[in-house]
Formats: structure tokens, C-alpha cells, sequence
């Protein structure tokens, strides 16, 4: 998985893939058919574990409020931590999308829009317990917390300054408030 999260998809080799997994070319082969399978499987990995983990840390807040706040500085620690090569692997993916065939294309745009499906079934949640207005848009709420995530990734890339970056967040909270 931080083979392509650093190299990105046409950047990873096969020769990358043997060294980072320890097996030869045809173990590959013989385990995942091609790169194209062994790459869905490494998104359907960082979506059960990395971006699973920021909506376990969104659902375990006393509030939404409070959730959005941990979803959003999750995605901070996840480009600030020195172990990970920065950024997220599927905005990454996204961004270099002509680089894949239709399908992987089309997987990269499913996690996205699920992404915002995810957010906004939390917000339509929060918005009947009473946690939210019920003026609140819950549908271009979730789009804009959805384009915070993924700006706040690139915008890191760009070497945007962490506490730059939690203003953003601030600023995103309070339109929760409306």
C-alpha cells in the first residue's frame, strides 16, 4: 500500500512490488493476476483501515460537531505522520487518473462520491437528533466537508502548514452552525 501511496499508480513498478512484498513476480502474479487487482486491493485495504479509522473517531464524538472536528484532524495526522508518504492514497489516485484504465477510474470515483454518501447519512443523522438546524443543506454540507478532506490533502502536498490547516478546519466546523 505505501508503495503506491508514494509512487502512485504508473510510478510502481512490478520490480517496487517485488521489493516492498517480498516475492518474486510470479508469486504476484500467481496471488493477485496483475497490478490493476493487486492496486484494488490495496484501496479496499485503505478504505477498511485508514478511512474506516476516521469515521470510527467521527462516531465516537459526544457530538457532531465535535465528529466532523476529529474526522478532519484524522486526515491531518494521516499527512503529517512521518510513516506515511503524505497526502491520501485515493485523492492521490484521483489526481493521476488518466493514468488508469476505466475501471480503476471508476473505483476512485465510487470511493469519493462514498465518501460523501458516508458524511452526509451522518449529518441527515445528527440534523433528526436535533444536533443540527433544520435549514442545514445535510447534501452540500457533506459535499463541503468531502472537498475540505481532499483539498486539505493537496493543499498538505503543497507544503501548507499544519496549523494552516487546522484554521480550515475551524472554519469548516462552524458552518454547522447554520
Amino acid at each position: 500500500m505505501l508503495v503506491f501511496w508514494k509512487q502512485g499508480y504508473e510510478g510502481t513498478s512490478i520490480q517496487d512490488l517485488e521489493a516492498a512484498m517480498r516475492l518474486n513476480r510470479t508469486s504476484i502474479y500467481n496471488t493477485f493476476g496483475n497490478k490493476r487487482a493487486l492496486f484494488g486491493r490495496v484501496i479496499t485495504c485503505y478504505k477498511e483501515s485508514v478511512m474506516s479509522a476516521l469515521f470510527v473517531a467521527m462516531d465516537s464524538a459526544p457530538d457532531i460537531r465535535e465528529g466532523v472536528r476529529r474526522l478532519l484532524n484524522g486526515v491531518l495526522d494521516i499527512h503529517f505522520d512521518e510513516d506515511n508518504p503524505g497526502g491520501c492514497l485515493v485523492v492521490l489516485s484521483v489526481l493521476e487518473s488518466g493514468q488508469h484504465d476505466a475501471e480503476s477510474q471508476a473505483e476512485m470515483q465510487q470511493t469519493v462520491h462514498g465518501l460523501k454518501q458516508a458524511l452526509q447519512s451522518r449529518l441527515i443523522s445528527a440534523k433528526r437528533a436535533g444536533e443540527l438546524s433544520k435549514n442545514l443543506d445535510t447534501g452540500s454540507t457533506a459535499n463541503t466537508i468531502a472537498t475540505t478532506m481532499v483539498g486539505m490533502m493537496v493543499m498538505g502536498k503543497a507544503n501548507f502548514t499544519r496549523a494552516a490547516l487546522k484554521k480550515t478546519i475551524n472554519q469548516v466546523v462552524t458552518l454547522l452552525d447554520k
